[in-house]
């Protein structure tokens, strides 16, 4: 009975030592894709198919309109993954951004 008791004991102050864990280590720290990274807003996205010369699948273009940012990608038929074209940053391809920064 003494033995039931205090195997009862120590698996409640384990379940309790868990469950302060699991509540804790999220609110302690950030994720390590967010280490290096200042803050940045919600942004809002525009996206288009073309054409470039030399890829038959063609390309799909993603602006983040917030941010004045740009990548292009293409399908990779052969292992069926999306490949990165390029990255281009609009704001500085034109000097000044045209929109107001949030």
């Amino acid at each position: 009975m003494i033995a039931r008791r205090s195997r009862l004991a120590a698996l409640t102050i384990l379940n309790g030592g868990l469950l302060l864990a699991v509540i804790a280590l999220p609110l302690a720290r950030r994720a390590d894709g967010q280490e290096g990274m200042g803050m940045r807003s919600h942004s809002t996205y525009s996206m288009a198919g073309g054409n470039v010369s030399g890829i038959a699948s063609g390309a799909i273009y993603i602006v983040d309109e917030t941010h004045d940012e740009m990548i292009s990608v293409m399908w990779n038929d052969k292992s069926k993954v999306l490949t990165s074209i390029g990255y281009r940053n609009l704001a500085a391809d034109s000097g000044t951004s045209s929109r107001p920064r949030p």
